[in-house]
């Protein structure tokens, strides 16, 4: 793995917490039409510990950093979201650990290894109304 790869994974996973932390509102109102109304909250808390935790997060490889993360989100995000999300960031840091270089093959292994684990972990497949399918 090189600096660039693990200087384009932080920016993804950058971009995906600031999101999740800006829309909190958003996603739980669209949260509330078929659920409780909370996970625009959870997502917020969870990634913004993401956000003040960024300097400390280890950057020896891609693994090690989507690992420190996956670990992160799981402590902080309550309800089923915690779970879901770590894991599939901690699936993503597994496949990442069997790839060289963050080309469009390795960005499409982590991301089906990181639906396999919201699919394992939550019991769920496409169309049932789900993460998976948002």
């Amino acid at each position: 793995m090189t600096s660039t790869d693990l200087a384009d994974v932080e920016y993804v996973v950058r971009t995906l917490a600031q999101t999740a932390v800006d829309n909190e509102k958003e996603f739980g109102d669209l949260d509330a039409v078929v659920g409780d109304g909370d996970l625009g909250y959870s997502l917020a808390r969870g990634f913004e510990k993401v956000l003040a935790d960024w300097d400390t997060f280890k950057r020896d490889d891609v693994a090690t950093f989507l690992q420190q993360i996956a670990l992160t989100i799981s402590s902080r995000i309550g309800g089923t979201s915690g779970p879901l999300w770590g894991t599939a960031f901690l699936r993503a840091s597994t496949a990442a650990k069997t790839v060289d270089t963050m080309d469009g093959a390795a960005v499409v292994s982590m991301l089906r290894a990181a639906t396999d684990g919201i699919m394992a972990r939550g019991n769920a497949s496409l169309g049932d109304k789900t993460l998976l399918d948002a």
